[in-house]
This record gives C-alpha cells, structure tokens and sequence, in this order.
C-alpha cells in the first residue's frame, strides 16, 4: 500500500514500527518517543470510546502546542473521529460559535480556557469537558483517562477520501469563520509530498512554532515530521529569541514559519551569536513576503528556505525547490506540489495565459471536502470538477512557477485602474527605516477608492509622511502612490501572523472619522 493512501493512524502506525524508541516530541516539558505516541493516543482513543464518542463525533481542542494535543490528533483519527482544534485566545463569542457550530462530544481544555468562557457555559454545549494540566472538581482529566485505559482502541477503518479527519475554522475577516473540512488523505497525502520536495528524512529535527489550530501547523509540521521519521520541537508560545536558543540546542534542521517568525529573529540583537549550523531547509508561507526579505533569510541563517502557497481549504499547493535558481526561489511560490494542478482563470473562471493576473484555482488532493454545514458557501468556491476557487490573485509564468499577487478581495479600484496592494507593500519593505507594512482600500466619493499604507518603523527611527510617498512615487507608477500614510505600533494580526486587513481597515476608518 502506498503511504500516501493510509490514514492519520496508519502513518502513525508505522512510524511507531520504524522508529519505536526514537523520540518523536519534545514540548520542553516532557520527551516522547514513537513508541510512547502510538500506545497513549491508543489508551485515550479507549477512553474516547468509553465516554460515547463514536465514528464521525467531533472532539473541540482548545490547547496549544502541547504533546497532549498530538496525542488527540492520533487518538481522535484511531476511532474515527473528527477534530475540531481552534485557537484558545479566542474570544467568548467566537468559542461560543464554534462550539454550537460544530457540537463536538467533548472539549479538551487548559486552565486558560476560563478566563475566555465560563465552564458552566461550555458544558451546556458539549457532553464531557475534559481539565488538561490541572485539577477541576466535578470534571475529569486527561491523566485521569489515560490511566484508567490500559488496553488500547482497535483501529477504525478509514475511507481516507471521505472521511473527515479535522474541522478547521477560518479567522473569519468577513462575516463568521467557516468551519473547513479536511479528510485524512488531505493530511496525509500533502505530508509525504512535501516531505518529499524537501528532502526530509529520520535525521530531521522540526522546530514547531506555527499552531496545532492551523493547517500549517498540522500538515506542513506535525504530519510532514511523522512522515520522515523525524524529532519534533513543540512550542507553546513563539518568542524569537527561544527559537534561536532551541535551533541550536537542539540541533533543528526543518524551521517552518510565517515571514514575521524569521523576520523576528534575525531582528534580534545578539542574533549572530547563536549556532544555527544545522538548520538544513523550511518553508515560509501564510502571508506575502517580499524577495529581498527571502534573500535576507536564507543568506543570513544560512539555509535552503522555501516559498510556498496554500490556504486552509487547500492545503498546500505550490513550493519552490531546492535547485531552483535564486530568483525563482525568491520572487515567486513555486510549482505546484506533484498531484496538484493549478490555474489562473479570468472572472468567468476561464484559465488565462501565463503572464495574466487572475484567480488561483487549484484542483488537488488536498482540496477541502466543504464548509462544514454550509453547503451554499461551499458551491460558491468548490464546482462540481473539484476546482476550488481561492479568491487569491496570482501569475503563472512560463515554466509553471506561480507569481502570488494578493487577495482579489483586497485589490483597489481607483479610477478604473487597479493597484495591488503587495506590489506596494514590497516596495515600502525596501525603506531601511519601514518595520512592517499594510495597503489598503479607503472610499472615495471620486475616484471610487484610494490607497492608504499604514506604517510600523523599526526601533528608534523616524519618517515623515512625505519622505514616504516621495519614496514610492519614484519606484512606481504614480497612480500606485498611496494618498493616505499613517503610522502604528502594531496591527491586527491572525494566530498564523497574517495582517488582519479587513480589521486594519475598519481601525483606520474609525481614526479618520474621529
């Protein structure tokens, strides 16, 4: 049977057969080995079973990046259950959602659930809330489970292509998150491909500082490092200068993250003296970045980063390779992975000729199965071929490498022109004296819409509104030049590191009406 067509359990399986005593976790709490993984995520699947929950249940995770977390992953997968990990910053009213949305059986969570949602509100939602890492009269805990469950669960047979092995919900910029299906051989599939492309091996330390409530952190992780037999670094908060510590205490080769991750560290001030030697390949995605930052990264840690697209609802798609040449590495987001096809269509969804800007369409493995119970959202982006629509704009040039040009929902209209915020973005990048940036649309009664670029300076640096425009307006077309320039701090940013733009504008439009 080809790895590629087992299950989340099956990977695991085999894994645990390969490299039984090899470590598989590290959480920096406790070390886990293959072995370990496979026997406790089967007394819990034991335990799961025993407290109702059947193939095709949900099982709500609210933790971070701890090892208890992956052993749900597996634990979950071995009955057949379907997963519904969300981000335990999350606010009352989102939890909430995502609870009634989904009803799971039972709500794995930490002791910093409480201050978000009251116990007594998330048990009227669900069957069994279940303490992980502390004590809680009157509720069980996870110690208590995997002790009480000697004996492990007999697998559940997977239909990897329907099954649903997590639900995963979309921050949602407009309107609710959408709660994204995704099967086992999405998972499953993209894992090995990529580990694959990336050359990944037994030998391999993962450093995992994107969360287990995202896709990124699931598949292109988790899974990508089950698949190579590899070591994994959890970790339950990101900080830039723990990464550095642990890349060279642990002796990491796979460092994964979004841009702002690597543009952390190397931000930091004793950056040089860390020994990032082993560090061997990663990938970088989840939001823009520009080619001089990727050249940045991968000459100043020394190693062969990737770029790559995909989306919550696709997985990953595309990925640069490791002998591709620099420009192609650093100005685009690769080919797409093998079994994946990717086209750029028009807004009849029409594949355009390369060279055109338009809409990324995929047709892949790694497609989601739909928006859980919203089937008109889903045949909104999903036709009945199985070519999801991403909403995303993008070029594909002539040997197939795909050009990612924004968000189709962000693109400005000004007087009939478009102007493409991340054309914009990567030039402000270039000011020595710019940090972070953001392009987005404002009304205007005239000329329909405007530019306006909010700012983040680096530290102890100074600019003038002036100095910027005059900057831009001599590296692109004037029309391009936003007319409105203001600085911030900080921005909204998703749990993944993404701008969060559609909140961005809505701060933006409150100061100027104040």
């Amino acid at each position: 049977m080809n790895p590629k067509d087992w299950s989340v359990s099956q990977t695991l399986m085999h894994a645990a057969k390969i490299y039984g005593e090899k470590e598989a976790l590290f959480d920096l709490k406790r070390r886990m080995t293959y072995q370990e993984l496979d026997t406790e995520s089967g007394r819990l699947a034991a335990g799961l079973k025993e407290l109702g929950v059947a193939r095709g249940d949900r099982i709500g995770i609210c933790l971070p990046n701890w090892n208890e977390t992956v052993v749900l992953f597996f634990a979950a997968a071995k009955i057949g259950a379907t997963l519904v990990p969300f981000n335990p910053m999350y606010r009352s009213h989102e939890i909430e959602y995502i609870l009634e949305n989904s009803k799971p059986h039972v709500l794995f969570i930490s002791r910093a659930f409480e201050k978000q949602v009251s116990l007594s509100q998330a048990a009227s939602l669900v069957h069994h809330v279940i303490a992980v890492r502390f004590k809680h009269k009157g509720m069980l805990s996870y110690s208590e489970i995997i002790d009480r469950n000697e004996k492990e669960m007999v697998r559940e047979p997977i239909d990897v292509d329907e099954d649903v092995f997590c639900i995963l919900y979309t921050s949602g910029t407009t309107g609710m998150p959408k709660g994204v299906m995704t099967v086992h051989r999405s998972v499953v599939q993209c894992a090995f491909t990529v580990s694959e492309e990336m050359h990944c091996n037994e030998n391999d330390v993962f450093i995992v500082p994107a969360p287990l409530f995202h896709i990124f952190g699931i598949t292109c992780n988790v899974m990508t490092a089950i698949a190579s037999g590899a070591r994994m670094i959890l970790l339950e908060k990101y900080h830039p200068k723990t990464v550095l510590q642990l890349i060279e205490k642990e002796q990491v080769t796979v460092h994964q993250g979004v841009p702002t991750m690597f543009l952390k560290e190397l931000d930091q001030e004793d950056f040089i003296n860390y020994d990032l030697s082993t560090l061997r390949t990663g990938m970088v995605g989840a939001a823009p970045i520009s080619p001089e930052q990727v050249q940045k990264i991968r000459k100043e840690m020394n190693f062969e980063l990737c770029q790559s697209f995909g989306i919550t609802e696709t997985g990953s798609v595309t990925i640069t390779r490791h002998d591709d040449d620099e420009k192609t590495i650093t100005e685009t987001v690769g080919r797409p992975l093998p079994g994946i096809t990717v086209n750029i269509v028009d807004e009849n969804r029409k594949p355009l000729p390369p060279g055109e800007v338009g809409e990324i369409a995929v047709y892949s493995f790694g497609n989601m199965k739909g928006y859980y119970q919203m089937p008109e959202k889903t045949r909104e982006v999903l036709d009945d071929e199985g070519w999801f629509y991403t909403g995303d704009l993008g070029i594909l040039d002539e040997k197939g490498n795909v050009r990612f040009v924004g968000r189709q929902k962000e693109l400005i209209i000004r007087g009939g022109l478009n102007i493409y915020p991340q054309e914009i973005e990567a030039v402000l990048l270039k000011h020595p004296e710019i940090s972070e940036a953001a392009v987005i649309g404002l009304p205007d009664d005239v000329l329909g819409e405007r530019a306006c670029a909010v700012i983040q300076l680096k530290p102890e640096r100074s600019c003038t509104e002036d100095d910027i425009k005059q900057y831009v307006a001599e590296r692109i077309a004037t029309y391009k030049v936003p007319e409105n320039i203001l600085f911030s701090s900080e921005f909204p940013v998703t749990a993944s590191g993404k701008i969060q733009k559609g909140k961005l504008k809505e701060q933006v439009l409150e100061h100027i009406n104040a």
